[in-house]
């Protein structure tokens, strides 16, 4: 997702009848050279100012252009729509020269006007992807090629700016209070491909942009097919009829990766995707309605101290991923938390119990659930419907019950889900990121300006958590352009988020990835040797790729890392290499 972050992990849907509605695993009706690929996430919204899940994310990495795009191998920044830049010596404004070959794919020109509409309208109505980076920048049009960029304050993510530029001339037509619902099915692309077909549960068809001004990808076509389960989908992609899918189960991918299944390669690749458990503190200055119990630091604390999260990693990601003790803001581990061993979260259900008596939840009536003032410490705990993402849920409850802390569960779809949590009416419920590469727009998603105040519009802020102190922190890092002081300021929000627990984190995890390696080649990671190969921050292996035996293979480290782990796992070495390497990787930016 380039540089974005996302809220991750899929939605069910249908998808069985891709074939019948004429779509071959690897050549059209036309014999483009297609690429399939399958998921088990449907599409929220191709509409950039509202949509958040990661298959959004992939569909506009595809289709819309950016200032700067960032480098494969380690995020660094790079050219694209903007061929140069310059700063002010005091790193405030930004002036970027456009490139002068580029139009939208309906033929009209992609100028300054658009970058510089995109960038004010976003500021002005707060789109959601764009809020955390455009914060406090303005943009003025200097001329048709050039456009200056002012920050209010120092930013450390200047000159770097992927926030994704829409054509102008297609949403100047939509008012403010038409632009939520708008579905953004007008198909006017500036990525190297363009949408033309969508059947929503079933496929959405991408076709190369003829107006695509980059590097001009060998795939003609590439088609996304949704599947009702990931086991369906791997079938298919076994069978033939998909040339890579996302979301391997562990135990499947266990076996792609022991080379057991022929003609497929398996990647598991990690950028910082975490699952957590979101814990409804009911921030004053919010909606929230959750447990009384739950306003409590120490009860928060009590429900982390009563969580396995080393046996969620050994039996449910197969090692495939790695404990969280907090949020991770980045698919670079560099941003991760750093604390003692001795300090972690770890599960230490005698400590959890310690906490709950200190807080006055005690089982007064010996009926195995713990009370205070006549009210039970019963939780309402939702959980998602998604494939695999309630495979917690038995572990999590049984460890509650085991402190004295009922749950009453319920299972949501994704959608059902988010609207509960825009009205704040949970006690706990499971989730999952997948961050930028810039800590900054995680980061973001936990100050008091993030809560939800109104359920209609809702907010990232799923714990309902405010704390003055985080934000305070939060406003410096944003402003500071030492990397070294900036890197001690964001430990310094890990340790304020830890010791406050409006999460319990419970693991990063890999992306399990599978492809078929007798039909391509180029399998371009991000970041390199560690990364996923779909979904990514950028996407750049759409333009990579190559049929398998053409010859001329680019990407070098990025195409030989694939190849060697193919071999190491057929040696048995792959999960302390797959896997253990993951759990530091980097995510979005």
């Amino acid at each position: 997702m380039g540089k974005r972050t996302l809220r991750v992990l899929a939605t069910g849907a249908l998808g069985f009848g891709l074939l019948a509605a004429g779509l071959s695993s690897n050549v059209s009706a036309k014999d483009n050279l297609v690429f399939s690929v399958g998921v088990t996430q449907d599409i929220d919204s191709l509409n950039v100012s509202v949509g958040y899940l990661v298959m959004d994310f992939e569909i506009w990495n595809l289709t819309l252009p950016s200032l700067t795009d960032m480098a494969a191998e380690d995020f660094s920044i790079l050219p694209s729509m903007a061929e140069s830049w310059t700063g002010s010596e005091d790193g405030l404004t930004w002036t970027y020269k456009l490139r002068s070959d580029m139009k939208w794919s309906d033929g009209e020109p992609m100028t300054a006007d658009d970058v510089v509409y995109t960038i004010t309208r976003a500021v002005e109505e707060g789109w959601v992807n764009h809020t955390a980076t455009l914060a406090n920048i303005t943009a003025t049009v200097i001329d048709a090629r050039t456009v200056e960029v002012v920050s209010a304050v120092p930013d450390p993510k200047l000159p770097g700016l992927g926030v994704y530029i829409l054509p102008k001339h297609i949403y100047e037509k939509i008012s403010t209070e038409d632009l939520p619902n708008y579905p953004a099915d007008d198909n006017v692309s500036g990525g190297s491909f363009q949408i033309v077909e969508r059947k929503e549960g079933e496929f959405i068809r991408l076709a190369r942009n003829p107006n695509w001004w980059g590097k001009e990808p060998k795939i003609d076509e590439v088609i996304f097919r949704l599947y009702e389960t990931a086991e369906a989908q791997f079938n298919a992609l076994k069978a033939g009829d998909l040339d890579a899918i996302d979301d391997v189960p562990v135990k499947i991918f266990t076996s792609v990766a022991a080379g057991e299944v022929e003609n497929l390669i398996g990647v598991a690749g990690n950028q910082g995707s975490f699952s957590n458990i979101a814990i409804n503190t009911s921030c004053a200055t919010g909606i929230g309605n959750g447990h009384v119990a739950l306003k409590d630091p120490k009860v928060r604390q009590a429900i982390n101290w009563a969580i396995d999260r080393q046996l969620l990693v050994d039996k449910l990601l197969n090692g495939f991923g790695a404990p969280a003790m907090s949020i991770v803001p980045s698919a670079n581990p560099a941003f991760d938390i750093k604390i003692d061993a001795a300090e972690a979260y770890s599960y230490d259900p005698a400590k959890a119990n310690a906490l709950l008596d200190e807080a006055g939840w005690k089982d007064s009536n010996s009926d195995g659930v713990r009370d205070k003032d006549g009210t039970e410490l019963k939780l309402r705990y939702f959980d998602r419907s998604t494939s695999g993402a309630g495979d917690t849920t038995p572990f999590i409850t049984g460890w509650l019950k085991d402190v004295g802390i009922a749950t009453d569960v319920k299972t949501l779809d994704e959608d059902s889900l988010i609207a509960e949590q825009s009205k704040s009416d949970f006690d706990l419920y499971t989730w999952g990121w997948t961050p930028y590469v810039d800590p900054d727009n995680m980061l973001s998603y936990f100050t008091t300006s993030q809560v939800p105040t109104d359920p209609e519009v809702g907010g990232y802020n799923d714990g309902n958590w405010c704390n003055e102190e985080y934000d305070a922190l939060y406003v410096k890092q944003n402003a500071e352009l030492d990397p070294v002081k900036r890197a001690e300021l964001i430990q310094q929000m890990h340790r304020v988020f830890y010791d406050e627990a409006p999460y319990a984190a419970l693991y990063k995890y890999d992306n399990l990835q599978a492809f078929r390696s007798d039909r391509w080649q180029n399998f371009t990671r991000q970041p390199s040797n560690v990364g996923p190969v779909l979904f990514t921050n950028t996407s750049p292996v759409y333009r990579d790729l190559e049929p398998a035996g053409s010859g001329g293979i680019s990407g070098g480290t990025n195409t030989m890392v694939i190849v060697i782990v193919a071999l190491a796992v057929a040696g048995g070495i792959v999960v302390a290499f797959a896997s253990r390497r993951k759990k530091s990787a980097d995510d979005r930016q």
